[in-house]
């Protein structure tokens, strides 16, 4: 379900989210922007319509409340969609005035990046490991609640099936099978947006984002 709203922040926009799907309790709905603000990347602050599911191969549109097509082909859907009517900012307003303030980006403690000097590691990889925790890497690209668990941003999740351990400091997903350490999760975050995927290229992009 997309809400067309007049211009508000992307943290207005998860706390009026969040506080309907309280009011009518709503749950196992994954809510977007996933982000409050960007810290690194681009982030997961909308999820496109009209795409092509990779599984179903069903394309994304927009539908009536029977389910019908908004409109038969993709031109005429997004010709409608250019003046769609919005949420009255009254009743954003009246919403926001409920919901709970943002919570701080971290739950944990904020990571403090060691001196250059100090990153343990005698490979590159292990120095990029130490410099921040999987937690606190993968918790500014998608939402964590406080067990470790949110949805997978690499299939169409709808059982957060993505966990992060902080003890041993990895991610896995057990619905792909599939998970790793910081290296592993930017390979496949790369891949997803269209960016190569090679070892060597993001390990270069995470140096920068580390600023190692």
């Amino acid at each position: 379900m997309w809400f067309f709203t007049p211009s508000i922040s992307g943290v207005e926009a998860r706390r009026f989210g969040k506080q309907l799907l309280r009011e009518y309790k709503i749950e196992g709905v994954e809510l977007y922007p996933k982000q409050d603000k960007l810290i690194t990347g681009t982030g997961s602050l909308v999820r496109l319509p009209l795409g092509i599911h990779q599984v179903s191969k069903y394309r994304y549109g927009f539908i009536d409340f029977d389910g019908h097509p908004l409109a038969p082909t993709v031109r005429e859907q997004m010709k409608i969609l250019t003046s769609p009517k919005r949420v009255p900012q009254t009743f954003i307003d009246q919403i926001l005035a409920v919901a709970p303030e943002a919570k701080p980006i971290f739950p944990t403690k904020p990571y403090i990046p060691r001196p250059k000097n100090r990153i343990v590691g005698d490979t590159l990889s292990e120095r990029i490991k130490n410099r921040i925790s999987v937690y606190d890497f993968i918790s500014q690209y998608i939402e964590i609640n406080e067990r470790g668990f949110g949805y997978c941003p690499y299939h169409d999740d709808q059982k957060m099936s993505f966990g992060v351990n902080q003890e041993h400091n990895f991610w896995n997903c057990f619905a792909c099978e599939t998970g790793g350490s910081v290296i592993d999760f930017w390979m496949k975050w790369r891949a997803l947006h269209g960016q190569d995927p090679d070892f060597r290229k993001t390990m270069i992009d995470l140096i920068g984002l580390l600023n190692m």
